[in-house]
Formats: C-alpha cells, sequence, structure tokens
C-alpha cells in the first residue's frame, strides 16, 4: 500500500513516523519525519474536499445538475468526468446532505430582524454627546441578539458608512430585505 503522506516542505513521499504525544482533548498525536529533508510535522487532518483536482465550484455545478434529473451517464458526458470522478463527487458530498437541508429551511423559514442603534459613551472627559469620540453603532438580530456589526469611533461619515456597508453585505449574502420602522 503506497504511503499517502508526503511532506509539506519537500513533497518527499519518504517518510517515517518520528514520535508521539498525548493531548488534552484529542487523544495522542504522531509526529513524522521526512527522511528527505528532516522537517518534522504532523498528518494533515482530512477534510471532505481533500485531494479533490477540481475547483469546488464546478464539483458543485455538476452535483447541482444532477440534483435537477441530469443522468449518472449524461452527466459524465456533459461535463467530461469519468464514471468513477462522480461516483467518489457524490459519495463525498452526500454527508453534507444534511446540514445543507438543514440551512436551507432555516434560511427559507426564519427571517431575521435586525436593529440598528447608536451610543456614546464618555471618552476620558463629559464632554456633550457630539463631541464625544466614544459613539458606537450597533446592528442586532433582535430575536438571537447575534450582534452583525459593533462599530467604534468619532461619530461621523467613516463610522456611518462602515454600519451601512455591513447591512448591505448582510442583504447581498441572504438575498432578502423588507424594511420597517
Amino acid at each position: 500500500m503506497l504511503n499517502p503522506l508526503h511532506c509539506p516542505d519537500c513533497l518527499s513521499e519518504h517518510v517515517e513516523e518520528y514520535s508521539h504525544y498525548e493531548t488534552k482533548s484529542n487523544g495522542s498525536r504522531t509526529l513524522y519525519r521526512c527522511t528527505a529533508c528532516q522537517t518534522i510535522f504532523l498528518r494533515p487532518k482530512a477534510s471532505f474536499i481533500e485531494g479533490l483536482k477540481k475547483p469546488i465550484s464546478f464539483i458543485i455545478h455538476v452535483l447541482k445538475a444532477r440534483s435537477e434529473g441530469l443522468g449518472f451517464n449524461a452527466t459524465c458526458r456533459t461535463f467530461e468526468i469519468s464514471k468513477n470522478t462522480l461516483l467518489n463527487w457524490e459519495r463525498r458530498f452526500a454527508l453534507l446532505k444534511g446540514p445543507l437541508m438543514i440551512y436551507a429551511l432555516l434560511h427559507t423559514f426564519l427571517t431575521q430582524l435586525i436593529e440598528g442603534d447608536e451610543v456614546y459613551t464618555k471618552v476620558g472627559k463629559n464632554d456633550p454627546a457630539e463631541a464625544s469620540e466614544g459613539w458606537t453603532i450597533l446592528l442586532m438580530d433582535r430575536a438571537s441578539r447575534f450582534v452583525w456589526a459593533l462599530d467604534c469611533g468619532k461619530k461621523d461619515r467613516d463610522l456611518f458608512l462602515s454600519a451601512i456597508q455591513k447591512l448591505k453585505e448582510i442583504i447581498l449574502r441572504t438575498g432578502d430585505v423588507h424594511i420597517s420602522h
């Protein structure tokens, strides 16, 4: 069997176990040493995208076509990929179906009501509110109390625009906006 490890520095496959140590929460870990360049390293954590040769955007495009009804063989012909490749992608990404479905449902059925507010605090001395340098602009979801933005500084155009920019990013990410007063 081939050694799946390779050195992160020189990419050599000539790797051997170097030592072991115990962690507080993850149990025993093994250090490896490259016999070519003597680099000592840990085995990288495996992820579902490890070792993919195609861009993730392409893979998502292919899997979306499959989920919309394109047959297995037709998908392989259309996107010019092998049957083994498509089967491998479907197996890898099948584990994400549950979390992605929950995210899609939450995004569809739950709404956020984001409130904006500004407050000022005394900085150094008791100045009038207009002269204070301790202004804070807060954007927060009403139900969960999740803080989307908390920008501090002098009450000026830049501070206000940074909060508006964050709100714009939220709107673009969710694709929905309803303004209430």
